[in-house]
């Protein structure tokens, strides 16, 4: 018995010695630094691949700093995004060209984009505002992080909105319109900071609203006169 103890005493050690071994080689065995400073020159298609090939390795090549790193030493490669509504899909669908080989690959995880949504793009992402809903005005808001390539919910906006003009001013998101032109005017434009995760209304002069709703009408003379 105690040879057969210490048989299986030093079969554990050995085991734990070559655990030990496997942890220690690799990316992993380096400082964080080091591994971030590596990372930044490599490409994003490679370090797709990387990700794939374990957990760790995984959670390096989404590290938050690297990606900063990356953001701040211009090491992004230009990305392309689309938003096609192909039929018989219901809905409009978003797509990236593939870098290598030139064609349009569904986004993953797959996210359906209400029609009149309109887009901000934004140093580190995609927002997707408002749209119709079963034909009526929503207040939803989602952002795709494309670095992560995911999709988030972010909290909605005040009043719903189909076919809003949005803009990023000073990193805030600003939508005007979309609403209706029964609307009070105190509630046709909002702000949205993604520091607080809140949204305001805008105050406008009178005059700038006057401009909008006369742009509006003249936007909507001009697609009846196409239609026809």
């Amino acid at each position: 018995m105690k040879r057969r103890s210490g048989t299986i005493q030093g079969c554990s050690q050995l085991g734990l010695r070559k655990e030990n071994k496997t942890k220690v080689c690799g990316l992993t065995s380096l400082p964080v630094d080091v591994v971030t400073n590596c990372l930044v020159r490599v490409s994003r298609f490679d370090l797709a691949a990387l990700a794939m090939t374990s957990k760790a390795h995984r959670s390096l090549a989404t590290s938050p700093s690297l990606w900063d790193l990356r953001w701040r030493m211009k090491r992004i490669e230009p990305s392309y995004y689309v938003c096609l509504h192909i039929f018989p899909d219901s809905v409009p669908r978003w797509f990236i060209l593939h870098p290598v080989k030139r064609q349009l690959k569904p986004l993953l995880p797959l996210w359906c984009t209400e029609s009149g949504s309109s887009f901000i793009v934004v140093d580190w992402g995609i927002f997707i505002i408002g749209g119709l809903v079963n034909g009526k005005p929503t207040s939803n808001v989602t952002m795709f992080d494309c670095f992560e390539h995911a999709w988030y919910k972010i909290p909605p906006m005040t009043m719903a909105r189909a076919f809003a003009s949005a803009n990023v001013i000073d990193g805030k998101l600003y939508v005007f319109g979309g609403c209706g032109d029964d609307v009070d005017s105190s509630n046709w434009a909002e702000v949205y900071n993604p520091r607080t995760y809140t949204w305001d209304f805008v105050r406008l002069p009178n005059f700038l609203l006057c401009l909008c709703h006369a742009e509006k009408q003249i936007l909507n003379q001009e697609t009846e006169t196409t239609g026809v």
